[in-house]
């Protein structure tokens, strides 16, 4: 009796479903990339269009990001509420459509305006999407992911769009490259919207913050460390990426092509660094690593602008600069935070941390950079970047040791009984 013929055994998807949530949200990470840092490298050419004052340039940067700041918090508390795919979804899909419009603006008001719907629909990425990417994948792949999706903004924002946004300005206009960047990750969303699922969570009233409960996480004290370590890190973020374009075309005599080029090299040290050190923190810590890489951030890119070398040294001094601060955002916004509150409040704790980070490092300190810049010069603004940063540094010292090695470690070595009383 001839054999029975065996049905191939079914085989699962080529590319497992988390892994195509987080390329997806990665990508989606890199249109807020795009529409955050890409205005600043077409600023040498917008700001004679219009009129603008470095004033004015600091505050389409510095608007944007106040409207950010309270999308963030705001949306990381609704998520923990109502669900994550309920508010990214329909978040991300304004982000788009906003940034078409920037190609349509005409000047200095109209700008600002478009840029604030820009700010409002990017707010809902990082709560959110490091949120499902905390319950998509196991704590000992968590540093690891939460930097390959941070990584996302400088890939996109910096190294990408550094290049192909100054060729594309010079090639087209800088009009035509806001609803093409628009539209290419209008279909991301929608590819989100086809493979994200909500995150499983426990049911009850109790999963669910209230609104004061979303107020009362700036009363933990590690929570605001990591408050003045975002602010710190993204004030380096957006004083030194506004006003670097201008710095290197009108201090050092750059044309716009070779600044587009130093600053994708730029963002290339900045992605690595985003990839690379938060999994090296696994092994010498959060703290030692947050401490480290924003001293030595502040350190080089204040020899980048005082310095006086050739464009190839200042290049890898930015470049050095770069690299270390790449590891501040994941570690200091994300996975600190996830390896500290309970999970019912992460989107809400991360929405706080990103406020006030915002509030402070990419709204405040922008305009500051720019009224220096009118005042004293562009070598002032770039100082005050590197200022910011040497600051997140020394807040990260008093951040609570969370990397689960370090902490698995320090328990094993302590007393039966003592390690207890050590809190993750």
């Amino acid at each position: 009796m001839p054999a029975m013929p065996v049905a191939p055994a079914a085989r699962g998807p080529i590319i497992p479903r988390p892994w195509l949530v987080l390329g997806l949200l990665t990508a989606f990470w890199g249109l807020v990339g795009l529409n955050r840092l890409g205005i600043s490298y077409l600023f040498p050419v917008i700001i004679p269009e219009f009129g603008l004052t470095y004033t004015q340039a600091s505050l389409l940067i510095s608007g944007t990001s106040l409207a950010w700041a309270f999308s963030s918090w705001l949306a990381g508390w609704l998520s923990d509420r109502h669900g994550r795919r309920a508010v990214l979804i329909p978040g991300a899909t304004l982000a788009c459509v906003s940034t078409a419009a920037m190609g349509g603006t005409w000047n200095f008001w109209s700008m600002f305006v478009v840029r604030e719907f820009v700010g409002l629909g990017d707010g809902v990425g990082w709560p959110n999407a490091q949120a499902v990417l905390a319950a998509e994948f196991p704590a000992k792949r968590r540093a690891l992911v939460q930097s390959i999706f941070t990584a996302g903004y400088p890939l996109f924002g910096s190294v990408l769009g550094a290049v192909i946004i100054t060729r594309m300005a010079d090639a087209f206009g800088w009009r035509p490259v806001w609803p093409i960047i628009g539209g290419v990750f209008l279909l991301v969303v929608l590819g989100l919207y086809v493979v994200m699922r909500e995150p499983a969570r426990p049911a009850g009233k109790e999963e669910k913050p209230g609104l004061l409960e979303a107020l009362k996480v700036v009363r933990n004290r590690r929570v605001v460390a990591l408050m003045i370590v975002q602010s710190g890190a993204l004030g380096w973020l957006q004083v030194s990426v506004a006003f670097n374009a201008v710095f290197l075309t009108d201090a050092r005599g750059l044309s716009l092509v070779d600044a587009g080029s130093v600053l994708a090299v730029f963002g290339l040290a900045t992605l690595t660094g985003t990839l690379v050190l938060p999994t090296v923190s696994d092994y010498i810590g959060r703290r030692t690593m947050l401490v480290g890489a924003g001293l030595a951030s502040g350190v080089f890119l204040t020899f980048y602008v005082l310095g006086g070398f050739g464009v190839v040294m200042s290049a890898a001094l930015l470049a050095a600069s770069g690299f270390f601060q790449g590891v501040l955002v994941p570690l200091g916004s994300a996975t600190c935070v996830v390896e500290q509150v309970p999970a019912r409040i992460q989107a809400t704790a991360m929405g706080a941390v990103n406020f006030a980070g915002v509030i402070i490092g990419t709204t405040l300190l922008p305009i500051i950079g720019g009224q220096l810049g009118d005042r004293l010069g562009l070598t002032a603004p770039m100082l005050l970047a590197a200022g910011a940063v040497a600051v997140a540094g020394l807040a990260a010292m008093s951040v609570q040791e969370t990397a689960p090695r370090l902490v698995a470690r320090r328990k094993a070595a302590m007393p039966e009984g003592a390690a207890d009383g050590l809190k993750a």
